[in-house]
């Protein structure tokens, strides 16, 4: 897979900060932006839980997430103001929620080569927040064609299934066939939406390489919800040292896994429950992650690296103190004083 016929970027950066760029007529919503966010910080529990009663916002939780609730209102606000958001939904409209399963052993080897063996989707509508379709396809490996018994028994995935289903690239065709049923990526712009790196930078990415087709424009970025769920319910001092797992987030948000553990269509389909629970809550959700191009593109087993880099982006994260330009550029405009 060369990148002339592959949706990926080089992995010569070591630092993403999204190809979008702020227009110099938005520079002073995001300084007004960041003046805003410095007096939430400041502001106690009630203090913050007034100005939120009055504009009609959740109240429940930590003042760490109240704080992180009022801004991203802020923010949605001005974003909304700028045109660059339709609605006080999301960024994106859509987002198409996938949770890969894959052949596997009770002890992968070092080398073992992943093939997709089902290929789930569910699709969530942001705006009317609220699951709307869901698509489904089981897919026949190539390498290792007959299942092990602890895949079996971990995916519930079936040797008869596999032996009915039709190849990745047939799998992969349909559904490209689903997307454009829903005008995604058409009419409608979406986000693919993942349970940490894995299904995109292992799986479909290796699986693209096995199979000898390019990688997918729709998966070059993604949203990993696992670093959505902790930027926005914890605090940067311990976000990183909390298990966020698919369990552990359904259990911090008093849900239920609803269905059968590592049967990918469940697993999706509760990862969107989170990704609802979100929006809910104020969260605003913007991809975060990307594939590059491995210069030694072999990203099979479980020791090789993984071809992912960071986004950082503008619309979500806000002003970076990183970027010295962009705030040169804030400090010699006139700032306006309306969000």
């Amino acid at each position: 897979m060369s990148n002339s016929d592959s949706h990926v970027d080089s992995d010569s950066e070591e630092f993403d900060c999204d190809n979008r760029r702020i227009p110099l007529e938005h520079l002073p919503m995001f300084k007004r932006l960041a003046s805003v966010n410095g007096k939430i910080n400041r502001m106690k529990r009630r203090q913050l839980i007034d100005i939120m009663d009055n504009k009609k916002l959740n109240t429940d939780g930590e003042i760490d997430v109240l704080k992180k609730r009022l801004k991203n209102h802020y923010r949605m606000q001005a974003l909304i103001k700028a045109k660059i958001c339709e609605s006080e939904a999301t960024y994106f409209p859509y987002f198409v929620v996938i949770d890969i399963e894959a052949t596997c052993t009770e002890d992968n080897p070092a080398d073992y080569k992943f093939e997709i063996i089902e290929f789930p989707a569910v699709l969530v509508d942001a705006k009317k927040r609220k699951i709307v379709d869901h698509f489904q396809a089981f897919v026949k490996p190539s390498i290792n064609p007959k299942l092990s018994e602890f895949c079996i028994k971990l995916t519930g995935i079936t040797q008869d299934q596999i032996d009915k289903a039709d190849s990745f690239e047939v799998c992969l065709k349909r559904f490209t066939k689903w997307l454009e049923e829903h005008e995604l990526g058409i009419k409608h712009k979406f986000s693919i939406v993942t349970d940490g790196p894995f299904d995109m930078a292992r799986f479909l990415y290796g699986q693209c390489l096995m199979s000898g087709i390019p990688y997918p424009k729709f998966a070059a970025r993604w949203i990993n919800i696992r670093k959505v769920f902790r930027s926005f319910y914890f605090t940067k001092q311990v976000k990183h040292s909390v298990l966020c797992n698919l369990n552990a987030m359904l259990t911090f948000l008093d849900m239920q896994f609803e269905g059968k553990p590592h049967c990918g269509l469940d697993d999706s389909f509760n990862i969107s429950r989170i990704c609802l629970k979100l929006l809910e809550d104020g969260a605003f959700i913007d991809q975060n992650e990307r594939i590059i191009s491995l210069k030694t593109p072999t990203p099979y087993g479980k020791d090789d690296p993984l071809p992912v880099r960071p986004v950082h982006n503008i619309f979500c994260d806000g002003m970076h103190s990183h970027n010295k330009r962009l705030v040169k550029r804030l400090k010699n405009l006139e700032i306006n004083k309306d969000i």
